[in-house]
């Protein structure tokens, strides 16, 4: 299978990727199934899918513990490279951009 290098590292990735924003991101879609959301994830691995976009925002934290859950099953966590995008935080229930390391 083609694989495509990320940047200047030594990450080997499918040129075809899962976007995970639909995963856990109760805060954005309704009436996610979070057993559809692993069979989903179990399906993009097993058709050679290795890396997997998220972001805390997406279900705050949700998408990232399915993706992590369904990981720990298929055990072979070293085989996949996952992003995770940061800077979303809330702030009087609003929606701020936060930057720093600790966000």
């Amino acid at each position: 299978m083609l694989k495509v290098h990320i940047g200047r590292t030594d990450l080997q990735v499918n040129p075809i990727g899962l976007g995970a924003n639909a995963v856990g991101g109760h805060n954005i879609y309704d009436h996610i199934d979070e057993t559809i959301s692993k069979k989903m994830i179990l399906t993009s691995i097993n058709n050679g899918m290795n890396f997997i976009d998220t972001a805390y925002f997406y279900g705050l934290g949700r998408s990232e513990e399915i993706i992590g859950e369904v990981m720990k099953e298929h055990g072979k966590r070293d085989d996949f490279v996952i992003a995770s995008k940061a800077s979303y935080t809330f702030v009087d229930n609003k929606v701020v951009h936060n930057n720093n390391p600790q966000a």
